[in-house]
């Protein structure tokens, strides 16, 4: 908490590689939305890129959180194509969690679009 919205490029290394050589469900989980909280509304393509990865693998607890880093990352960007890209991650995973978190992550892409 004491890093959100404080972009440090080094201390974003350091959790991308946590978040590339971990498997433990909870570190994962940590790892998302502490980094979701650093970048928030920077657009960072390698740490979407992270987040995709974690969530495209398709564990209910490490996705969840990778979807709501991604809708912090992304936070008022209103980028249409990761919209959709989530959408239809939504409707095919078989977690509830995921699903949900998505819509949050829907969400925050889209604060402040009032069109």
């Amino acid at each position: 908490m004491i890093y959100s919205n404080f972009y440090n490029a080094s201390t974003i290394s350091y959790m991308q590689d946590i978040l590339k050589t971990n498997e433990q469900e909870a570190v994962l989980h940590g790892a998302c939305l502490g980094i979701g909280l650093m970048s928030l509304g920077t657009k960072d393509s390698g740490v979407l890129a992270t987040l995709k990865e974690i969530l495209f693998k398709d564990k209910a607890i490490s996705g969840e959180a990778a979807s709501i880093g991604i809708g912090l990352l992304m936070m008022g960007t209103c980028d249409l194509d990761l919209i959709t890209e989530l959408a239809n991650f939504a409707r095919e995973n078989k977690h509830d969690k995921i699903s949900r978190a998505i819509a949050v992550a829907i969400s925050l892409i889209l604060v402040n679009s009032e069109n």
